[in-house]
């Protein structure tokens, strides 16, 4: 399994307040990766990270 993409900046663009509509950008060693967002992908995303996150406990 070769190494993952190592993550240096991340950011998200506001693209549409309602319905909410984003880019979350993600500035890797590999080369820029964007994401299109909207309101259901955000909070399954931030869900994820909180369980990611709760691990460290």
């Amino acid at each position: 399994m070769s190494e993952p993409n190592k993550l240096y900046e991340s950011d998200i663009i506001t693209l549409h307040k309602a319905p909410l509509i984003g880019t979350l950008c993600l500035e890797c060693d590999e080369g820029p990766i964007e994401v299109a967002l909207n309101r259901t992908a955000a909070e399954t995303l931030q869900k994820a990270l909180l369980r990611f996150l709760a691990r460290e406990s």
